[in-house]
C-alpha cells in the first residue's frame, strides 16, 4: 500500500524539525561536526529526507541564517536611501555590517564564514551578499559622479571595502590567539581606513 502523502503543514514541520536540528548540530560540534548525517540523526530523519527538503548541506546551513540577514539588509537599505551623499552611504553599509558582525558573531559565522574543507558547493550568492554588493557598488558609481571616490571598477573598489571590514571581523575569530585588541575598535578604525582610501 503506498504511503500517504504529507500535508503541507507536516512537509512545514518537518522542514522546521530540520532546521532546529542543524542549528542544534552546528551549536555543538561546530562546521566540521555540522555533517548531514549527524543532522538527519539529530532530527529523526533519514538522510534521504533531509535532502528531499535541501539541495544539500550549505544551502541547509544558509537557510539558518536567512532571516535575520535580510531584516539587517532592509534596515540597511532604507538607510541608504535616506542618504544623499555617497560616502556616508558606504559609510552607513559597512557599519551596518561591522555592526551585524559585533552584534551577531553567530550570524557572522554562519552565513559569511561557513566553510567546511572538501565542500565544493555551487550555490550562488545569497541574495542578502548580492544586494549588499549591489548597494556598496552603486555608492561608490555615485561617489564616483560626484568626484568624492577616486576613479576605478567600481565593483572592485566595493568588493575591497567589504573585503577590508569582514577582514577585520573575521581575523580575531579565525585566529584567536593573537590579540588584535577590541573588535569593535578595530573595525571602526579599518572602517576610517577604508574610506579614506577610496576618497579623490
Amino acid at each position: 500500500m503506498p504511503r500517504t502523502a504529507a500535508t503541507p503543514e507536516q512537509r512545514l514541520q518537518t522542514r522546521d524539525k530540520i532546521r532546529a536540528a542543524a542549528a542544534a548540530v552546528y551549536e555543538e560540534k561546530g562546521a566540521a561536526g555540522a555533517s548531514a548525517r549527524a543532522i538527519a540523526i539529530k532530527a529523526g530523519v533519514s538522510v534521504g529526507t533531509l535532502y528531499s527538503y535541501y539541495a544539500n548541506l550549505p544551502e541547509l546551513m544558509r537557510s539558518l541564517w536567512a532571516e535575520p540577514v535580510a531584516e539587517e539588509m532592509d534596515r540597511l537599505r532604507t538607510a541608504v536611501q535616506a542618504s544623499t551623499d555617497a560616502l556616508d552611504a558606504i559609510r552607513l553599509l559597512l557599519e551596518g555590517y561591522g555592526e551585524l558582525g559585533l552584534a551577531r558573531p553567530d550570524i557572522l559565522r554562519g552565513a559569511f564564514l561557513f566553510v567546511r574543507q572538501g565542500d565544493a558547493s555551487t550555490l550562488p550568492p545569497a541574495p542578502a551578499a548580492l544586494e549588499f554588493e549591489h548597494l556598496l557598488r552603486d555608492a561608490v558609481q555615485q561617489g564616483q559622479m560626484s568626484d568624492q571616490i577616486k576613479s576605478g571598477n567600481p565593483q572592485q573598489i566595493a568588493h575591497q571595502l567589504w573585503a577590508g571590514v569582514h577582514g577585520a571581523l573575521a581575523l580575531p575569530i579565525n585566529i584567536e590567539s593573537l590579540d588584535f585588541g577590541p573588535a569593535e575598535e578595530m573595525a571602526t578604525t579599518m572602517i576610517e581606513a577604508l574610506i579614506e582610501s577610496i576618497k579623490a
